[in-house]
């Protein structure tokens, strides 16, 4: 959670702690679903204290792949308890997994998995201390909430290496940690959108399914109109970054919207012997620490 990033509730939120430890924070993927047939080996895996690419890259030396032949839907937090599927193309068939990895369920599936094959998130979060009666009257004001990018995307300097790559003034970096820089740029400059333009629509919005959409900035992003272009193009040159730096790594980040608000699915607040715990289902690539941010 930002605690610089304005609350759209304001302030008066319910207090508490989360993420004291990794079993107060489980996150449950829920698969879009393999298409199923012989050929690849998929395997459902429960661990903490790894993080995604930590997975995949312990099930290439296991399975006797690199790591780009491992498959995945999402990222998720190194922190918390994660329950993920993985697809392996080629090398040997797993019958158990590396130490520290618990092998929950596995089957087959003609297609690799590839960012975003998913179709959400079940978050359960145990929030220690703190109000559970605001917590549960903020919950029931929010029909939608900031679809921030969350610390996972946007921590660890990544935003600011980011724009060291587009200016060409980065160090060599592996592609990997390459990509990972560009899109935490991408999403920083998302989350000041978000917080310079608040809930309010602006004349020129683009829309997706009646909801209003910000800037994954990239040169074949569709720029929208009016007063909300004069708001993306100005957030764009405040980073001093202009579209024939973008250019140049189209190929990597092309550029897309992202609709600036999601609904909480399922959501619901229950007591806990020490403060409350929040149970919700999120969209693909939605950030459970932007809804908390409005309930704390």
């Amino acid at each position: 959670m930002d605690p610089l990033a304005p609350r759209w509730l304001g302030p008066g939120g319910a207090g508490g702690r989360y993420k004291l430890s990794a079993a107060d924070f489980v996150v449950s993927e829920l698969p879009h679903g393999c298409v199923k047939g012989d050929g690849l080996p998929w395997y459902r895996v429960r661990r903490s204290g790894w993080d995604t690419p930590e997975v995949a890259r312990a099930l290439a030396r296991a399975a006797g792949v690199e790591s780009e032949d491992v498959g995945w839907a999402g990222l998720k937090d190194r922190d918390a308890v994660a329950e993920q599927r993985f697809t392996i193309l080629g090398g040997r068939r797993l019958r158990e997994l590396p130490r520290g990895l618990e092998l929950i369920d596995s089957g087959t599936t003609r297609e690799p998995l590839r960012p975003g094959a998913l179709d959400g998130n079940r978050f359960t979060i145990v929030v220690r201390g703190g109000d559970l009666g605001i917590a549960a009257a903020r919950l029931a004001k929010l029909a939608r909430f900031p679809n921030r990018f969350g610390p996972q995307r946007t921590g660890n300097g990544l935003p600011e290496l980011g724009r060291e790559v587009l200016l060409g003034q980065a160090a060599a970096l592996d592609p990997q940690r390459r990509r990972f820089a560009l899109i935490a740029w991408q999403a920083a400059c998302f989350n000041r959108i978000l917080e310079v333009r608040g809930p309010k629509s602006l004349p020129g919005d683009l829309f997706e399914g009646g909801v209003a959409t910000g800037p994954i900035f990239g040169t074949r992003m569709r720029w929208p109109r009016g007063l909300c272009l004069a708001l993306e193009e100005g957030v764009l040159r405040e980073t001093g970054i202009t579209l024939d730096h973008l250019e140049r790594v189209s190929k990597i980040i092309p550029g897309d919207r992202r609709p600036l608000t999601v609904p909480a699915i399922d959501a619901r607040i229950t007591p806990h012997p020490d403060g409350w715990v929040l149970e919700v289902t999120l969209g693909a690539g939605c950030y459970a620490t932007s809804l908390l941010q409005e309930l704390l």
